[in-house]
Parts: C-alpha cells; sequence; structure tokens
C-alpha cells in the first residue's frame, strides 16, 4: 500500500473510542507515540508544550475525577496531558541559536520575532501556546491510530484542578488537553459523519 493511502486509512479509522480493554501500553507504542507529538510542527520552532504520561491506576481514577468523571479517563491505557508552556519567551533566543543557521539570519529573526513575543500578555500567551498544543495532539492521536490502537480528545476537565493536581507553575504552563489512548475494547470502527466538501473547502 502506499505512503499517501496508508495514511488516509490511518485517518479514516481513528474514531473517539470510549472504551478500552484493561491493558497496559508497552513502552516501544507509548515511545512511538510520544516521538509522533514531539517531533509536531509548531510556530516558529518553540514547541511550547509538555506531555505528561499517566499510567497508575490510582492516578488515572482521580484525574477521571477532574474529567467531569468519565469512565473511559479512568480505563484507559494510559492519559496524556498536554500543557501549554507561557515562557517560550525565556528560551526563544537560546532556542533559536541551537539551530543551524547563519548568524545574520539569526539576528534577523530576533528582530523580527522578539518584539511579537514580548508584547503578549499572559492571556495572549496560553492562547498562542494552546494553538499550538492541538498540531502536537493531532500527531499523537493518528500515531496511537497507526498502532492500531483507540484514543480519545478530552476537553472536558477543571483546568485549574488539574493544574493544581499536576503541580504546575501556572505563570509558566497551563493544563491544556487530554489524550487518553489504550486497546480498543471492540473492533468495530464507527463510519465517520462529516461535512461535505463542498461545504468545509472553497477555491479562490
Amino acid at each position: 500500500m502506499e505512503t499517501k493511502q496508508i495514511f488516509k486509512q490511518i485517518i479514516l479509522e481513528r474514531y473517539s473510542c470510549r472504551s478500552f480493554k484493561d491493558s497496559t501500553i508497552d513502552e516501544k507504542s507509548l515511545e512511538y507515540i510520544l516521538e509522533a507529538g514531539r517531533l509536531s510542527p509548531s510556530s516558529l520552532g518553540l514547541e511550547p508544550w509538555r506531555f505528561y504520561v499517566i499510567q497508575d491506576k490510582s492516578q488515572k481514577l482521580e484525574i477521571s475525577k477532574i474529567a467531569n468523571h468519565q469512565e473511559h479517563v479512568a480505563h484507559c491505557g494510559a492519559i496524556l496531558i498536554i500543557t501549554a508552556r507561557l515562557d517560550f519567551g525565556e528560551y526563544f533566543i537560546p532556542k533559536l541559536k541551537g539551530r543551524n543557521m547563519p548568524q545574520d539570519e539569526i539576528d534577523k529573526r530576533i528582530a523580527l520575532y522578539k518584539p511579537f513575543i514580548d508584547g503578549m500578555n499572559a492571556e495572549q500567551k496560553l492562547h498562542y501556546a494552546r494553538e499550538q498544543v492541538f498540531l502536537a495532539l493531532g500527531n499523537l492521536a493518528n500515531a496511537a491510530s497507526a498502532l492500531g490502537l483507540g484514543s480519545c480528545i478530552i476537553g472536558g476537565f477543571d483546568s485549574c484542578k488539574l493544574d493544581e493536581y499536576l503541580r504546575l507553575n501556572t505563570q509558566k504552563e497551563r493544563s491544556a488537553i487530554l489524550l487518553v489512548i489504550g486497546e480498543k475494547a471492540q473492533s468495530e470502527i464507527p463510519q465517520k459523519s462529516r461535512s461535505p466538501k463542498e461545504e468545509v473547502i472553497k477555491f479562490l
């Protein structure tokens, strides 16, 4: 099967799984999924995210309570909590200097983007970082699907309680989204319901 057909199949077979087997995810599979997230693109290459991995049963139960008592959060193989980093202004220049670019290009980018970054308030930083988080989220979910695992994106949770649970410094980092992954309890893949192409795609 051609690469593009494989990728399309991965997208077609991914759905919001809400029923998982009571099994753990092997280390290699988990590493594959996390690497897909780590290698995701981000604006200015800032990668303003962290991935927290929860596999302990008691911890999954505690987080499920924070996530409105959703049962599939408690009974999945692993919970991936993605946080939005707000401190990207602190590491922008060191990260930029670590890239293999001529000095004049580095100086040009600093002059162009540093005022933009420094001009953000806390709310704007959170919004900006969260936009990048969702790029990583898509790769994480599709990587799980590529391995035949189920996944479900969880947006319904108390972010303040989760920040407290993770003991985050909320001046620098805030919880953004959860992805629960694991072995699917059923093999049947539900048919996707999507808007027609004519409604969502416009050629100008």
